[in-house]
């Protein structure tokens, strides 16, 4: 199925992943308070948000708040949070209205071609085990389908508005590569066959030794390296040489300075380790400190892509909200439950989210 639009996927994951288990019985003293009596507490284009949907979202957030933070710090975590969620639900809802206004909406369709998918994705064989996947996270289909329709629709308004409009440049994306050395160094590696050929008690070295030696003429003389091994060495697996990517540090000494001094196709002299005598074959070397532009260029792309694309989202979701008409009705400590006390009688005095 094609996906309307960049990271519609993983910002709907993300919210079905957090999803609340809300509420049913008493809290604990240091839990957040449940569900109460839900009502309206704001309007976006006299529409109305409820009480009970910030709650929906807000409930795995302050529950890991009360988990990891007591006192004034858990008080002043809880506020951040019931700001940012208060306002990126009156974003989406101006969003959403928009793709509505303009026909956006996806299909009963598509919504269940995409609900298909998540529950492919979620390795759900069927409706029940679906459900009961579901159920533990405190989510009903019924608003999996909801939520997925409108992260379908808010996916297709941004691709419209937003995702044609970015542009990059070869130059942008070399000049991001010069200044970011640091995030694309990486510690050399190689791809070696590897044949063992034991030393113990019971087994004379230069025997062994003589086993390895006569392996290596026929590797030299043409026969196949792996083949070779598996006649004459000792590999554990009986898999006669083991195909290993390896990194600086991980290996034997002698055997790390074969592995990064030859070429790829050649084959080492016979090394003397603790374990034995062992060959190598060099398959593949990256023995670049930095990671080519080549080989980034697409996760650089991407980096830069998204940078834009959320500058320029926040931009269009700042000239949504400078033509809406947006006004709160919330009382202290009610939204999510938090550590103070609502009073009935007194609405909050917060700024506008």
């Amino acid at each position: 199925m094609t996906q309307p639009g960049r990271g519609v996927w993983p910002a709907l994951w993300l919210l079905l992943a957090a999803a609340p288990v809300l509420a049913q019985t008493a809290p604990k003293a240091d839990e957040p308070r449940g569900m109460v009596l839900d009502r309206v507490v704001a309007s976006v284009n006299d529409e109305a948000v409820t009480l009970s949907e910030i709650q929906e979202e807000g409930q795995p957030v302050i529950r890991k708040i009360f988990q990891d933070f007591v006192g004034a710090e858990r008080e002043r975590r809880v506020d951040e949070a019931e700001q940012r969620l208060l306002k990126d639900l009156i974003d989406r809802r101006l969003l959403y209205q928009v793709a509505k206004k303009e026909g956006m909406l996806p299909s009963t369709a598509e919504v269940q071609g995409a609900f298909e998918e998540l529950k492919r994705n979620n390795n759900a064989t069927d409706d029940a085990q679906f459900r009961a996947l579901l159920k533990a996270e405190g989510l009903t289909v019924e608003q999996v389908r909801r939520t997925i329709g409108e992260r379908l629709a808010i996916g297709r308004l941004l691709a419209r508005q937003i995702r044609s409009s970015v542009i990059l440049s070869e130059e942008e994306i070399a000049k991001y590569y010069q200044s970011h050395q640091d995030k694309f160094r990486r510690v050399p590696e190689a791809e070696i066959h590897h044949a063992l050929f034991a030393v113990g008690p019971e087994r004379d070295e230069a025997q062994v030794r003589q086993r390895a030696e006569e392996a290596l003429t026929k590797i030299r003389a043409g026969a196949d390296f792996v083949e070779t091994a598996k006649q004459y060495g000792d590999n554990p697996f009986g898999s006669g040489a083991d195909l290993l990517t390896v990194r600086r540090g991980e290996l034997a000494p002698e055997i790390e300075a074969a592995a990064f001094s030859l070429p790829p196709g050649g084959v080492s002299e016979p090394l003397r380790t603790t374990a034995g005598v062992h060959l190598i074959k060099v398959e593949k070397v990256r023995a670049e400190p930095v990671a080519s532009l080549a080989e980034v260029r697409d996760v650089i792309r991407e980096e830069i892509f998204q940078e834009k694309f959320e500058a320029k989202r926040k931009d269009y979701v700042a000239s949504l909200r400078a033509k809406a008409s947006i006004q709160v009705f919330l009382k202290e400590g009610e939204m999510l439950g938090g550590s103070q006390t609502a009073r009935d009688d007194q609405t909050s005095g917060r700024r506008l989210p």
